[in-house]
Formats: structure tokens, C-alpha cells, sequence
């Protein structure tokens, strides 16, 4: 019998074949695609809009764009809720839409191989999972800290 502890994980796909590798413990919710709405004032590409989920709006990123990865050419398939991290709960949620329906899958350290530092913002390691492919584990204090900047653009009404 193995001590493996198994850590239960979802593959993220976005982009054209990219996936995300994220502890499903990080996500709310997956759900079916919502056009997000504008937000008010400047922001960056990256930032879609917000939605209106469970009676309060979200941010909502483009995570290809974040990442420098080329865009898909048909609308995103779901929108991905994650989880804040910190406790204070400045950011108590957040979006992001992915191409596909994640997978789960339970996840030991011998099902990963070949970590690879991250070679882009946003990105700590690239793993390869067996079975699975390549992946890439997100830096989430990274993209929390790029949405908390943009936190403001919800007060608008037309966007609750």
C-alpha cells in the first residue's frame, strides 16, 4: 500500500492546447459562459469585464492574454470562479474564462515529472503530468495582486 497523499487537482484548459494545473480547492465554480460586462475607466486587455455572479460582480481575465498565448478563435467555453487567497477577503472572488470543461483528476507526486521554473508572469512551474500532458501551475498571489489594482472599476451600477 502506498503513503502517497493524492491532492485533488483540475487540468484548466484555455488557449488553443494550453492547460492550467489548480488545486480544485481554489475553485468555486465552473459555470456556462456569461459576455462580460465593460468595466468603467482604463484598464488593461487583459481585463475582460465583470459578471454578475450569485448577487455580486466579479472581475473577469483573459488569461491568454495575461500569458502572452494566442487566442482561441471561438467564444470561451465556461467561466472558471476561483477562490481569493488572502483572509482579509479584499478579493473574495474572481473569473477568468477557460476554452473547454476542466478535467479532475486525483494527483500524487509520482504522477509529476520535469518541473520547469515558469517562464512567464503569472506562471511559478510547467509540469508534465502523467498521462496528461504539460501543464502550467498558476501564481495566484500574482494575478490577485494584478486584479486588486482594477477592484474599483466594480463600483460602477451598471455592471451589479
Amino acid at each position: 500500500m502506498s503513503n502517497s497523499i493524492a491532492v485533488r487537482c483540475l487540468l484548466v484548459p484555455i488557449g488553443l492546447e494550453q492547460q492550467l494545473l489548480l488545486p480544485s480547492t481554489v475553485v468555486a465554480e465552473v459555470f456556462p459562459y456569461q459576455k462580460p460586462e465593460p468595466v468603467v475607466g482604463s484598464h488593461p486587455s487583459w481585463l475582460l469585464g465583470s459578471i454578475n455572479w450569485r448577487g455580486q460582480p466579479l472581475l473577469v481575465m483573459s488569461m491568454e492574454k495575461i500569458l502572452s498565448l494566442p487566442l482561441p478563435s471561438s467564444k470561451p467555453y465556461r467561466t472558471l470562479i476561483l477562490y481569493g487567497l488572502e483572509s482579509n477577503q479584499t478579493l473574495p472572488f474572481y473569473a477568468f474564462l477557460v476554452t473547454d470543461i476542466p478535467r479532475t483528476l486525483n494527483l500524487t507526486e509520482v504522477g509529476l515529472t520535469h518541473f520547469v521554473s515558469g517562464e512567464r508572469n503569472g506562471i511559478v512551474f510547467q509540469v508534465e503530468i502523467a498521462q496528461q500532458g504539460a501543464a502550467w501551475i498558476l501564481d495566484l498571489t500574482y494575478l490577485e495582486n494584478l486584479l486588486r489594482k482594477y477592484q474599483s472599476h466594480l463600483s460602477s451600477p451598471s455592471v451589479i
